[in-house]
């Protein structure tokens, strides 16, 4: 008998005995991507090859991925202070400037969003980004200090609360009109729903509705006082137009755009 031929028997087997084709293993379905430029993204990656790079190693300018958008310069108080990490991500030192600034990021802002990859251990980040319009005047902040996050307008008239998730996450701000909403989750991990504002700040909208600066890191060219500026490692600094990301739709697509920078890590 050829050893690969069949046996049948005429009895009953127990299923144990009984060779069936296993079923598939589960495996874990990958988290959707998406390059932030193609979500409609001006993506500002925290690595060697975005990076121009002064004496010592002080970083000078700081250019968008794909040359989508404005390249990011020094502020005027960071005299070669701004440093690549050794593990990535630019590195942040409590009380020294080391900003960034992209020049008329916004004009006529009505809408707009920003997600930012960062890792905080200490909970002191401080300044993370500013919106300053280039007239001057009242200016919107993203902070966090003892381990709580806060988005709001210089003059107080609207804010945002939150608790920090973690050392390592992504902080999702949004403005819309003059209301500010905020979500972040830990690297790697979907926004809950957006936190926002009661109501709208037409303060803010006037202050706004000019050209406005983007601040990575400080609030202005001013010196200012340094407790405002904390410590942390920035990783990713993405910027949406035109929308405040609150929408199903609008996370959704940001949070790809998240996956795929997570993806891409700091290697240059």
């Amino acid at each position: 008998m050829d050893k690969f031929a069949p046996l049948f028997v005429d009895i009953d087997l127990p299923d144990a005995v009984i060779l069936c084709d296993a079923p598939a293993p589960d495996v874990p379905k990958a988290a959707a991507m998406l390059h932030p430029n193609d979500a409609d993204a001006i993506w500002y990656r925290g690595h060697a090859s975005a990076m121009t790079l002064g004496s010592g190693g002080a970083i000078a300018h700081w250019a968008p991925e794909n040359g989508l958008g404005i390249a990011a310069r020094t502020a005027e108080p960071n005299d070669g202070h701004a440093r690549l990490a050794p593990s990535g991500g630019v590195a942040y030192i409590r009380e020294v400037n080391g900003g960034f600034v992209v020049d008329a990021a916004l004009v006529e802002a009505e809408q707009f969003c920003c997600a930012i990859r960062l890792k905080s251990p200490e909970g002191q980040a401080r300044t993370i980004i500013t919106l300053n319009p280039s007239g001057g005047g009242n200016y919107l902040f993203l902070s966090e200090k003892d381990g709580m996050l806060e988005w709001r307008d210089d003059a107080g008239s609207v804010e945002v609360t939150m608790p920090a998730p973690g050392p390592d996450i992504w902080v999702l701000a949004g403005y819309d009109h003059g209301k500010l909403s905020l979500t972040a989750a830990k690297t790697g991990t979907k926004f809950p729903a957006p936190q926002s504002s009661p109501d709208a700040s037409a303060v803010l909208a006037t202050a706004l509705a000019g050209p406005s600066d983007l601040f990575i890191g400080c609030r202005s060219h001013r010196k200012g006082i340094l407790k405002t500026l904390g410590s942390s490692v920035i990783h990713d600094v993405l910027f949406w137009l035109d929308t405040a990301g609150t929408t199903p739709d609008a996370l959704d697509k940001i949070t790809q755009a998240c996956r795929f920078a997570e993806a891409q890590g700091d290697a240059s």
